[in-house]
């Protein structure tokens, strides 16, 4: 998927905010909750790998705003046919490469009592 964050260009257009001390105080002064610095700086360096739903709620309340006003997703183009890989299952596998040939035959084992 084609992934498009804008944060830092989002919050320097609309709000006028090109650090990140004045976005924490910002959201502290809206929401009464505070971020830690460090995400703060992470959100305006990068695209995060992991975003929760709550601190989107919270940035999103803070800046009066939606999450698509600085975050989109596109999907990629179709894979075709030829390209998909097939999924890996007992069905598939070859005999060779199976752990289990036969379950073992329970009349085979003496009982040792």
């Amino acid at each position: 998927m084609a992934v498009r964050w804008q944060f830092k260009s989002f919050i320097a257009n609309k709000h006028g905010i090109y650090g990140a001390v004045d976005l924490q105080k910002l959201i502290v002064k809206k929401t009464g909750i505070l971020i830690s610095l460090q995400n703060v700086c992470n959100y305006f360096e990068k695209k995060p790998k992991m975003l929760r739903i709550t601190t989107i709620e919270i940035i999103c309340t803070a800046l009066e705003c939606s999450l698509s006003d600085f975050f989109q997703i596109a999907p990629n183009e179709k894979i075709k046919k030829s390209d998909q890989i097939k999924k890996l299952s007992f069905q598939n596998t070859p005999h060779s490469k199976r752990s289990i040939k036969r379950f073992p035959d329970p009349d085979q084992y003496k009982s040792q009592s």
